[in-house]
């Protein structure tokens, strides 16, 4: 087991959270919590700036303020511009960048603060880290856990598909928060949970004054990325990310990964694991996020410890941590396997064959039927998302498999893989969607990662890590993507149901499945 001790000698009490505000230079208030340490002196200065309510203060994923102020730290938790105690209107994004510089200026300043200053936090509250650099803030260092680099093409779209039940599920959650700000019960009735997505996206779409959602239905609307904010920053402040390979903003964390590292690989860390967004069942792997970043600020902000590694990654199959070449998660995987079959790879699942050498050129046709439209299941797309078990759904006669032969030793995927489809379809066009699996000996077949596409564009498996044991397969399962919770076109409007049948003829000669495998295992 791994795991991070702390170089603190014990615990210290912490005091009840003060009260404070800081004003911004249009002259809005904004209202964080700051928690120290009972015990007089200085440390160092941790900040984290959400929009979620500053008592939650990322606790779904990790631990509570206090717990990092009983290490040694000044924690400051600021709800961002329109939530919780804040002032002004929430935008996602939109002021994070001076709001965020402003707030890191007066935070370092702090008293009690010893001058040393550092970021942290979860999924939005990983954007205004990137955010607040992006407007010449200088923290000492930062710690994000999966986190977007460009929202427009880590979180709004993938594969040239907009997400618009994911986007509308956040977008939900964000405007009934402003309606209870506002008092709009009306608001807060048409955005009730059991609504279903559908009816919350028609009324959020007419509710420009509520909520983003329709700004982000026009292409680019999800943009004021921090990839493009950073492009003229010096990216030398020590990193640490939490990425998860069922994540579905995991190509952010990777994109941010290799724009640090680019710059700064002695100071740009990562730690990759078979997470979805939430819950990340930290228990279940044997490491706390939460010791892994107080090293990483203790070595950084109180030069204590070792340097953090530049990666380790829990792989799934292989049941411990490992250090890994974190490089290997940007290169073009170079292992290649074609598709194949009898021509009845969708209504028979063991007919079609995943193979090394070049097939003939045969195809596979699947229908789908809108009335009874196949679910995603596991990966970052899929529900459950994660490590999920979807050998029911390869049976359906709309799902095409094709599976490689059992391996007959212990091989290591690690790193990204790509699929190219050459696809014909007749009738209304979908996206696509695929998985990849581990296929057990008992017949069961285990999510790897999924990836949703357009027609035409490669689906891209972002990080693999899994160790496939001597006697496993590989599978790859090929469906059309839900809709509309997948859509071609970004419009205010969902479109109505389709009367039509789609089918979708998979042609073998051209299409192609690169994979990151090598035959030996990671060294632990």
């Amino acid at each position: 087991m791994l795991d991070y001790p702390s170089t603190a000698p014990a615990l210290l009490p912490v005091g009840a959270p003060e009260r404070a505000e800081t004003v911004m230079g249009d002259g809005t208030v904004l209202v964080s919590d700051i928690h120290r340490p009972a015990r007089g002196g200085t440390y160092p200065v941790l900040v984290m700036r959400q929009p979620y309510g500053r008592a939650i203060a990322s606790t779904i994923v990790l631990a509570h303020p206090a717990w990092y102020a009983a290490h040694g730290y000044v924690v400051v938790v600021q709800d961002v511009r329109g939530t919780g105690g804040s002032g002004g209107d929430f935008d996602p994004f939109q002021t994070e960048i001076s709001d965020g510089a402003e707030t890191l200026v007066w935070a370092r300043a702090l008293p009690r603060g010893n001058g040393a200053m550092a970021t942290y936090g979860f999924s939005y509250q990983g954007m205004t880290q990137l955010l607040a650099l992006a407007g010449g803030a200088r923290p000492d260092a930062m710690a994000i856990s999966m986190a977007a680099f460009d929202p427009e093409f880590d979180w709004a779209t993938e594969g040239g598909v907009f997400r618009v039940g994911l986007c509308t599920g956040w977008a939900a959650q964000m405007a009934r928060d402003r309606a209870r700000r506002q008092g709009d019960d009306t608001a807060l009735a048409a955005l009730a949970p059991e609504q279903g997505w559908q009816s919350q996206f028609t009324y959020l779409v007419s509710r420009p004054d509520l909520s983003h959602l329709a700004r982000w239905c026009t292409p680019g609307g999800a943009g004021h990325d921090p990839a493009a904010a950073l492009c003229d920053t010096a990216l030398n402040v020590p990193l640490l990310q939490v990425a998860g390979t069922a994540d579905f903003l995991l190509r952010g964390s990777l994109a941010a990964d290799h724009a640090f590292r680019a710059q700064s690989p002695r100071t740009t860390h990562l730690i990759l694991a078979p997470w979805p967004h939430i819950p990340w069942a930290q228990t279940n792997t044997g490491l706390s996020i939460d010791r892994a970043q107080i090293a990483f600020f203790d070595h950084y902000l109180k030069d204590t410890g070792p340097r953090p590694a530049a990666c380790i990654a829990h792989v799934s199959g292989a049941g411990c941590w490992a250090t890994h070449d974190p490089t290997r998660l940007h290169d073009t995987p170079t292992r290649t396997y074609h598709l194949a079959s009898g021509g009845l790879a969708a209504p028979t699942v063991s007919d079609g064959q995943l193979c090394e050498t070049a097939p003939g050129d045969g195809c596979d046709i699947l229908v789908h039927d809108p009335s009874r439209p196949g679910p995603l299941i596991g990966g970052a797309a899929g529900q459950p998302p994660g490590p999920a078990e979807r050998g029911a759904l390869d049976t359906r006669s709309d799902v095409a498999c094709y599976t490689t032969a059992p391996f007959p030793q212990a091989g290591l995927l690690f790193g990204p893989a790509h699929l190219t489809l050459a696809l014909e379809q007749t009738g209304p066009t979908v996206p696509v969607a695929a998985s990849l699996s581990c296929l057990r000996p008992d017949g069961s077949a285990h999510v790897l990662s999924t990836a949703v596409a357009a027609p035409g564009h490669t689906l891209r498996f972002d990080a693999l890590a899994a160790r496939i044991a001597a006697g496993d397969a590989l599978r790859l399962s090929i469906q059309p993507a839900p809709t509309p919770d997948y859509l071609l076109v970004r419009a205010p409007v969902l479109p109505g149901a389709h009367t039509m049948p789609t089918r979708l003829t998979l042609h073998h000669g051209e299409s192609l499945l690169l994979l990151p495998l090598t035959p030996e295992a990671p060294d632990d």
